[in-house]
């Protein structure tokens, strides 16, 4: 059960420009038979900007270009000045290395390692003792510190996503995307995750990317809403 005070013993950031600019032009699937092409131009400033539209209007498609899972034939994505695609200037950073997190409907929680090796994973490459104090600081911020030593299996649907939020951002991304994670779960606990994302993020002030086909999240999820028809953004 998640109760009780939250404590977020984080430094908040120094201030500067982590507006996400995107303006890409991407043919989905392209060839003869594909009709399909995605035309997208947003600024999400920090904070939870929902994305919807219905299924095949390009949301994935844009995330994963966001992401660079999939490459714009045109266009330029940035984080502030930091550039992570450019077609112009032939710029496109591998997705290692562009400081931006996906959690993906499918979770892929690996269900052999405990939930505390979940959530290190991607710290690999840091000594031991940042790897602890980075893991620690996450779980108490998703208030799921008391469920370290468990295996996925062992823990509800709603803990499994806390998880997956944790081992995303326990590497300190600049931008998150959230390709429908929580569309499995219950209208409550999918508010309380999304609060304590916002919880999170009072300190950090990244962007974060909503992905979501239900027009009736838009109010409970999210601070601005970008809705895509067909490939195209139209509110």
């Amino acid at each position: 059960m998640i109760s009780g005070t939250r404590k977020d013993t984080s430094q908040p950031v120094a201030s500067s420009d982590r507006t996400l600019h995107v303006e890409v032009r991407k043919r989905h699937a392209p060839g003869r038979s594909s009709h399909f092409q995605l035309e997208a131009k947003l600024a999400a400033s920090p904070g939870v900007t929902v994305i919807v539209g219905h299924s095949g209007a390009g949301k994935s498609t844009l995330l994963r270009c966001i992401a660079g899972l999939s490459n714009p034939e045109e266009g330029r994505i940035a984080i502030g000045d930091h550039v992570l695609f450019d077609s112009r200037k032939r710029i496109r950073l591998e997705p290692a290395q562009r400081k931006v997190a996906f959690v993906f409907q499918d979770l892929a929680l690996f269900p052999h390692l405990k939930v505390e090796d979940n959530v290190m994973y991607g710290l690999r490459g840091l000594d031991a003792a940042e790897r602890n104090r980075r893991m620690s600081e996450i779980l108490t911020s998703f208030q799921i510190e008391h469920l370290a030593r468990r295996f996925p299996r062992e823990i509800s649907g709603g803990e499994q996503q806390r998880v997956a939020l944790a081992r995303s951002l326990v590497t300190e991304p600049k931008v998150l995307l959230l390709d429908e994670p929580l569309s499995s779960l219950d209208p409550c606990t999918k508010v309380l995750i999304i609060d304590d994302l916002r919880w999170w993020n009072k300190t950090r002030h990244i962007p974060i990317l909503y992905v979501t086909h239900n027009h009736d999240e838009l109010l409970a999820l999210g601070d601005r809403a970008v809705v895509l028809e067909q490939g195209k953004i139209v509110t």
